[in-house]
């Protein structure tokens, strides 16, 4: 046993191989009992979060990337919504436009 697991062990009452087991074991439970609601709630949170944080080049070049030939086009649409009286404030907004194919399953 090494000297990190002896102290994981003093404080912890794991070594790291077993904390990384149940650190692995807790999300793999956690996620299998989110709705598939839920959890595209937070992949779509993680993700806002993630592209908030990028430095706006950064971003700008991503979204390129992602719309191809079609951002212009989409960055014409977004400034005129995020201009027009109809708009719903970001906060006041959650994941939608979303299909998730569940094989005729509910959540």
């Amino acid at each position: 046993m090494n000297l990190n697991d002896k102290l994981k062990l003093e404080k912890t009452g794991m070594t790291q191989n077993e904390l990384n087991e149940l650190r692995y074991h807790y999300v793999d439970r956690y996620v299998d009992n989110m709705s598939t609601k839920d959890l595209v709630q937070y992949v779509f949170d993680d993700l806002l979060n993630y592209v908030h944080n990028q430095l706006d080049l950064e971003f700008l070049d991503e979204a390129q990337n992602y719309w191809e030939e079609h951002y212009d086009d989409v960055v014409k649409d977004i400034k005129e919504y995020a201009n027009s009286k109809v708009k719903k404030p970001i906060e006041d907004r959650e994941a939608s436009n979303f299909f998730i194919n569940t094989n005729g399953e509910e959540d």
